[in-house]
C-alpha cells in the first residue's frame, strides 16, 4: 500500500506539459507548406500583476520556448532566453513574462519574400526592446540581426511583446522610440545589407 501511494504522489508531482500561449501560421520557409509558430509556457503561470509599475498587468510569467512545427512534426524549438539574450548567460531560475493576450505579428522585414516576426521584452516606461526572427534555411529559428547586435527600442507599443510598430517603409526597416536625453521621439531607419540591418543616415 505504501508503495502504491508513493507512486501516485510521484505522478501527481509530474511536470505539466508545455502550454501554447500564442501561435501563428504561415509559410515561414518559402517551401509552399504551412508552418505553425508557437510560444510555449514551459513552467509558470498566468497572473494579474497589480504592482504600480509600467510592466504591470495581465501576464504569463515563468520559463518559455519558441517552437515551429509542420503538422505534428516539430521542426525546431529554442529556449526564449537564448533568443532574446543571445550573448548573455541567464540564470537557470530566472523568469520572464509576456503580457496576455499575446498576438504574434508577422512581416517580411528583410525583403526575402518570407514572413519574419518580432518578439521582445519590457524595457522601461519609455518603451520595449524587440528582436526580429526568421526560420532559417537550416530549419532553425534565427535572429535578423542589427549592426552592433542590439535590440530595437520601440515606444508606444504598450503591453505588446510583438508589435506592428516595427514596419517596412520604402524597403527600409523603421522603428521609433522616445529619447530621454533629447526629450523627443527618434525614428531610426535601417537597410538590410550583408546579412544585417544597417542604419541609414537621416
Amino acid at each position: 500500500m505504501l508503495a502504491v501511494l508513493a507512486a501516485g504522489g510521484a505522478e501527481a508531482r509530474a511536470e505539466a506539459p508545455p502550454q501554447v500561449i500564442a501561435q501563428a501560421q504561415a509559410d515561414l520557409d518559402g517551401d509552399g507548406r504551412t508552418e505553425t509558430l508557437e510560444v510555449l509556457l514551459l513552467q509558470g503561470e498566468r497572473r494579474d500583476d497589480a504592482e504600480p509599475w509600467c510592466g504591470a498587468g495581465d501576464k504569463w510569467e515563468g520559463r518559455f520556448a519558441l517552437r515551429v512545427r509542420r503538422g505534428p512534426a516539430v521542426l525546431t524549438q529554442a529556449r526564449w532566453e537564448s533568443l532574446i539574450y543571445p550573448r548573455c548567460s541567464v540564470a537557470a531560475d530566472e523568469s520572464f513574462f509576456f503580457w496576455a493576450p499575446l498576438t504574434l505579428h508577422l512581416a517580411d522585414y528583410n525583403g526575402d519574400g518570407h514572413p519574419d516576426f518580432s518578439l521582445g521584452v519590457y524595457g522601461n516606461c519609455n518603451g520595449n526592446f524587440y528582436r526580429l526572427f526568421t526560420l532559417g534555411p537550416d530549419g532553425r529559428l534565427a535572429e535578423l540581426p542589427t549592426q552592433g547586435g542590439g535590440a530595437l527600442t520601440v515606444s508606444g507599443a504598450g503591453h505588446h511583446n510583438s508589435t506592428p510598430l516595427i514596419r517596412v517603409e520604402k524597403g527600409l526597416l523603421v522603428n521609433t522610440y522616445y529619447d530621454q536625453a533629447k526629450g523627443e521621439e527618434v525614428t531610426v531607419r535601417r537597410r538590410w545589407q550583408n546579412g544585417r540591418f544597417v542604419p541609414v543616415a537621416p
